[in-house]
């Protein structure tokens, strides 16, 4: 952990901070009748909590080095515009195909391809997972899931 961490633990922070604020200003609410800024709030406090971790494991394991330290050093370049590009197009394609079929293709094309998982793994693993999504979204949630021109 570097000079990277240190930086994004503080952007995260800061980031966190002002959507608790601008949480706190729609209102909080109470656990009963949650206001409209009730999640965002706690979710910016989950997230300022994982950034102080961030910045504080970067601080405690602070090292001197004399060659300048990169924020992508040692990664592949074209995998994380590969998983960019996948998620971009798993927005544009939503509407059009459906939840389920893009978000079973996303985690194929993540899991099988992207991390060279077996295909027996790569399939289970995404049916599992957008099936979890499934129920989590529509049945718990009741949320409105896009069905695409297929119609699931």
């Amino acid at each position: 952990m570097g000079k990277a961490d240190r930086v994004s633990g503080i952007f995260w922070l800061i980031f966190s901070v002002a959507v608790m604020a601008a949480s706190y200003r729609l209102g909080l609410g109470s656990l009963r009748r949650p206001g409209p800024g009730f999640f965002f709030f706690w979710a910016g406090l989950f997230m300022a909590i994982l950034a102080l971790i961030v910045f504080v494991q970067a601080l405690a394991k602070r090292r001197r080095e004399s060659a300048p330290e990169y924020l992508f050093r040692g990664r592949n370049i074209l995998k994380i515009v590969l998983v960019l590009a996948s998620v971009f197009l798993y927005a544009l394609f939503i509407e059009q195909l459906g939840f389920l079929a893009v978000t079973f293709l996303l985690f194929i094309f993540l899991l099988g391809f992207m991390e060279k998982k077996g295909f027996f793994f790569a399939v289970l693993t995404s049916l599992l997972v957008t099936a979890s999504a499934y129920m989590i979204f529509k049945v718990l949630l009741k949320s409105q899931l896009p069905m695409g021109w297929l119609g699931f």
